[in-house]
């Protein structure tokens, strides 16, 4: 069985490398046993973790001693998959869990855009001033669910003991014009966490099959990184979200600018940690629109690291075979 608790890092740190020994109240003690699994999570990180197994349980007055055999701070999470071409199910939901479990992973987090919820339909009026965006957003999934069925199917999965974290969020796609109206909507509801995502750019998507036509061959690729890189600022500022998704994925046309990134990225950084925002290593560009890179860019997972900022592991999975691609290299990348 499995058991999460949160626990210093620095006393985990101060035990022997095959073996620790840690204290916990009796109350704690009282639902392990031998065998179980137990992952600590740090206390300052909730995502940096260190997984054992229950050896031995010593119950003693002042508290009962756990000892933990093999301990591993390699910890597994997808923290971003949607249930966007599915109903909001527990059967659907289960077959995302299930292919987490069997790719090895700790956690699986499940989040889906705004946009399949009739709550959010005016925050997406701004983009119908272009057809083909109207069309996009007339189009199948987009609107059909309450978040009240959502809360219901999160509650049913919560019932259930599985072998894996699962969490629930939202993936909020976000834009200056209609930030109090998020804010309005949001205000009431309280998820694991909230995901601020910028998927437009002076209201044009960027990452569509049009958006060529409505972007990338109107304006100077300079121009497009700045007003992206505002969007993301004003994003993680507004305080409406624990985590960021995929920051640079504006790379996803291959169009670069000409000057150097680094201010934007140092700044970035300060954003992220004076708001306490986690920023996602999101790997979909790679494997579903082809880029290079997986996940983060060697720059700004560089920047990132050296800042101390927070990282979360994310696949952008839309369909179950997709949950865990490449989690486990973007895991090791960003201990590099």
């Amino acid at each position: 069985m499995r058991h999460d608790i949160s626990f210093s890092h620095q006393l985990i740190l101060q035990q022997a490398e095959k073996r620790l020994r840690i204290t916990v109240d009796n109350e704690v003690a009282a639902k392990l046993s031998v065998n179980d699994q137990l992952f600590l999570h740090d206390q300052q990180d909730e995502y940096r973790v260190i997984k054992a197994t229950v050896s031995a349980i010593n119950i003693l007055p002042e508290g009962s001693e756990i000892v933990l055999s093999n301990p591993d701070d390699n910890y597994y999470v997808d923290g971003h998959m949607h249930l966007e071409y599915g109903d909001l199910s527990v059967e659907y939901a289960l077959k995302f869990i299930e292919e987490g479990i069997r790719k090895g992973l700790d956690e699986v987090d499940i989040l889906d855009h705004t946009h399949r919820f009739q709550e959010f339909r005016d925050c997406y009026e701004h983009l119908r001033v272009f057809p083909q965006q109207d069309q996009w957003l007339n189009g199948p999934g987009k609107f059909r669910s309450s978040l009240a069925e959502y809360d219901r199917l999160i509650e049913e999965i919560r019932k259930m003991r599985l072998p894996i974290r699962v969490r629930f969020g939202l993936e909020v796609c976000y834009s200056e014009d209609t930030e109090e109206m998020l804010r309005g909507i949001l205000a009431e509801k309280h998820y694991d966490f909230l995901t601020g995502a910028v998927h437009s750019i002076d209201h044009r998507l960027y990452d569509m099959s049009f958006s060529d036509e409505l972007l990338w061959s109107q304006f100077d690729g300079n121009d497009i990184y700045c007003s992206y890189y505002h969007s993301v600022m004003a994003c993680v500022k507004s305080g409406l979200f624990d985590r960021l998704a995929h920051p640079d994925t504006i790379k996803v046309a291959n169009i670069y600018p000409s000057y150097d990134l680094s201010d934007t990225y140092q700044k970035l950084c300060q954003a992220l940690k004076d708001n306490n925002v986690m920023a996602e290593n999101n790997t979909g560009c790679h494997y579903r629109y082809g880029h290079p890179d997986i996940g983060l860019s060697d720059q700004l997972l560089a920047a990132f690291r050296q800042n101390n900022v927070r990282i979360i592991t994310a696949s952008d999975a839309h369909r179950p075979e997709h949950v865990g691609s490449y989690i486990k290299e973007a895991t090791e990348r960003g201990k590099l």
